[in-house]
């Protein structure tokens, strides 16, 4: 299975230290216009944005953040609400999610990492340092097999939570789009970017939103199931994987946390 949009990886870590760097849906009555998914679009200087604090790791927990591979960043895991039922119809409904600690990458797989392991790159904007594009799902399951098979895509729950950062607004710095946390279209020059490059969320995760879409684990379903879950895996089947985040060329509103595609 192949995906056109400009998609990247992040991996999760599910076994010790492989992986690690070495180096019919139910329809919305009134569907939202753009504008008012995008809020104001950009910041215009009339509202600073809120801005982001870095979770702190507690006393019992400093050890397993100690303990994070190479290149990943360990996520205390916890309940938080997922969804919107306040956008577009694949983003209801809103419920309740908790999901275990993990670990995630830092930066998304670079195509430094990647080419050595798999022996070509497939993405169309080549950099060493810029992250890897244009895969699909099963190059991906190659890529994990080869760097040990100790990792995995994320849920999407899992990636939720983490671009999150235990915020509650549309963005995890606020509610404005700011270009010092992002690449998207009104700042990227119509090309990706080094990893890294922006600011970091509240988890110390880079490039959460834009520079490349990410695959995630789940199949696409066009709503949520579910009033309560934990460590949910999403549908059986399906056509489609789900990807998030957004990418250099997406709008504003793409980039919202819980936008699916």
């Amino acid at each position: 299975m192949s995906i056109l949009r400009v998609v990247g990886i992040l991996v999760l870590l599910v076994g010790p230290l492989a992986c690690s760097q070495s180096d019919s849906g139910k329809q919305q009555e009134n569907p939202p216009s753009i504008a008012e998914i995008e809020g104001t679009g950009t910041d215009s200087g009339q509202q600073a944005p809120q801005g982001i604090v870095p979770i702190d790791i507690s006393e019992e927990d400093q050890a397993k953040a100690q303990r994070a591979p190479e290149g990943m960043v360990f996520i205390k895991g916890g309940c938080f609400t997922m969804g919107n039922d306040r956008a577009q119809a694949d983003e209801k409904y809103e419920h309740e999610v908790c999901l275990d600690d993990f670990y995630l990458d830092r930066y998304k797989v670079t195509q430094a990492r990647w080419t050595p392991l798999m022996g070509f790159n497939p993405s169309k904007i080549t950099h060493a340092d810029h992250p890897v594009e244009q895969v699909n799902y099963h190059d991906i399951q190659q890529f994990i097999e080869k760097s040990g098979g100790g990792c995995r895509l994320p849920t999407e729950a899992e990636w939720e939570y983490a671009a999150r950062g235990h915020s509650k607004t549309r963005y995890f710095w606020g509610n404005l789009m700011d270009g010092a946390y992002a690449w998207f279209e009104d700042n990227s020059d119509k090309t990706t970017h080094p990893v890294g490059q922006k600011k970091p969320n509240q988890f110390g995760l880079y490039d959460m939103m834009g520079n490349v879409w990410e695959w995630t684990e789940d199949w696409y379903s066009p709503y949520y199931v579910g009033n309560q879950e934990t460590n949910p895996q999403g549908p059986a089947k399906g056509e489609n994987k789900v990807i998030r985040g957004g990418s250099f060329n997406s709008s504003a509103g793409a980039l919202r946390i819980t936008n699916r595609s």
